[in-house]
């Protein structure tokens, strides 16, 4: 049995799936940087075709990787309604590394076009006799699922209603493929269907009932919030509208990301075809009769040895040729330049100095297409945020040890490279000396705090400002 036979005795077509599935290959090979019949092909020297290996200067996976720093890092805030909820939740992400989880999966996401963030609770046990979860031990976990393992079931205009997600693992020498499938019930409640099989995608059985201890095969969530959430950037997808996958943020620039490793590659070549040679006669490489050694070393790459019956006066010759590496780097950098207006970045964020890329770190403006595009793809971030964040809370506190209210979730987006945030909160912080900003205002802005943490640590500061006072004695007195 293979996953086609298995989804379509499940009663689901997953033929979009599988038609999907060179794209999200291309877009894979050029993230890794080496394209089959790009960066390796054949050239015939006139004897014979000789392989060569392109350079790749891995254009794909550092577009990929900036965008993943400019959407999600350590900067950024997801706040609950009140304090313990946000402690609660911090907690829950240090305990799955999320940040880095988080941060990753963005940069698989926009580098082939989809990808998955997953809530499980795991250690949870089943006892089969009075079909009770025993919850004593469980734990909330947070998993990263990328494209090439994500199957699609039902969607509506565009968005991902039921899916199912194929992992692999390896225990004791032997494969085993596991199948998620989160899918709605007639309550419209999500059932969470595992499968275990051992074997290989085109050809597996099911694992034997000893090899699945501990294994739930159904588990009911009991609610209607998904435990998954679709990561994509936020770009129409002009290969199939119809696809519930989305595309690569640099899907559209394959050619330039082609004609920027020509332009890298080509660089290389002019230092290694343009490096200074020396040609010898014959006599020079002989033995010398006097010590019995040779004048030249004959492994020296550098030293070329003059043809049979060639004349020359001279018993040594130079080659000087002049290189053009100006010419290379300049069209390394003009290709560079479309790069970054293609995949949403605006002009000259890119600059290649002959040695490395180097990115533009400043401040950027509001006006800039670089702005608008990274609050078009937060938008979608967001939602995906919100819907995890939802699908924690609910999860802790329905299966896990600990409540938390997720019924107001902000975000607040690192948005340093965007204004100069330093400056502004000396701004604001002379504002509220002078009365023309509340401490409110400040403290929502400049503490990532929302509307009630604001209030509560407003509470905190006037107490123990009555209390510093009551100290030094200058409590107040009451008038008889």
């Amino acid at each position: 049995m293979n996953l086609q036979q298995f989804f379509s005795k499940q009663g689901y077509d997953i033929s979009e799936k599988l038609n999907w599935k060179s794209h999200i290959d291309t877009w894979n090979s050029w993230y890794i940087g080496k394209v089959r019949k790009f960066h390796t092909y054949y050239i015939y020297n006139g004897q014979r075709k000789v392989k060569m290996e392109k350079k790749s200067i891995q254009g794909a996976k550092k577009v990929s990787e900036d965008w993943a720093d400019l959407l999600y890092n350590e900067k950024v805030k997801i706040n609950l309604k009140k304090k313990k909820d946000t402690e609660a939740l911090e907690e829950i992400f240090r305990q799955n590394n999320a940040t880095v989880i988080i941060n990753k999966g963005i940069e698989k996401s926009f580098a082939l076009g989809t990808g998955a963030l997953v809530v499980s609770v795991q250690d949870m046990e089943k006892d089969e006799t009075n079909n009770i979860i025993d919850v004593t031990n469980a734990k909330i976990k947070l998993e990263f699922v990328e494209a090439k393992k994500i199957i699609p079931l039902t969607w509506e205009n565009g968005i991902i209603k039921e899916c199912a997600f194929v992992t692999v693992k390896y225990k004791k020498g032997q494969t085993y493929i596991y199948v998620a499938m989160h899918v709605l019930n007639e309550q419209g409640n999500y059932i969470i269907k595992n499968y275990m099989f051992k074997g290989k995608y085109n050809s597996f059985v099911e694992a034997n009932e000893d090899e699945k201890e501990g294994f739930i095969k159904e588990f009911d969530t009991k609610g209607n919030i998904p435990w998954f959430a679709i990561i994509t950037p936020n770009i129409c997808n002009n290969i199939d509208s119809e696809s519930p996958f989305g595309i690569s943020v640099y899907a559209n620039s394959i050619d330039t990301l082609k004609s920027l490793d020509n332009a890298y590659d080509g660089l290389d070549n002019e230092i290694i075809i343009g490096r200074r040679r020396i040609f010898v006669s014959s006599e020079m490489l002989s033995y010398d009769d006097g010590e019995g050694r040779m004048v030249f070393d004959p492994s020296d790459i550098s030293v070329y040895r003059m043809p049979q019956g060639f004349k020359k006066d001279n018993m040594i010759e130079h080659d000087d040729a002049s290189l053009r590496t100006s010419s290379y780097i300049e069209a390394v950098n003009y290709q560079l330049n479309i790069l970054s207006s293609k995949v949403g970045f605006g002009n000259e964020r890119y600059k290649f100095d002959g040695q490395a890329i180097q990115t533009a770190t400043g401040v950027i403006s509001e006006n800039s297409d670089m702005f608008r595009t990274i609050k078009k793809h937060e938008q979608v971030l967001e939602n995906s945020l919100i819907t995890v964040v939802k699908a924690i809370a609910y999860a802790s506190s329905t299966f896990g040890n600990q409540t938390i209210d997720a019924s107001k979730v902000t975000i607040d987006f690192d948005d340093s490279i965007i204004e100069d945030r330093g400056a502004e909160q000396v701004r604001a912080m002379q504002e509220v000396a002078q009365d023309l900003r509340s401490h409110k205002s400040y403290i929502e802005n400049y503490r990532n705090l929302n509307k009630e943490q604001a209030l509560e640590e407003m509470e905190q500061i006037q107490q123990e400002k009555m209390s510093n006072q009551e100290a030094f004695g200058f409590s107040q007195i009451k008038e008889e």
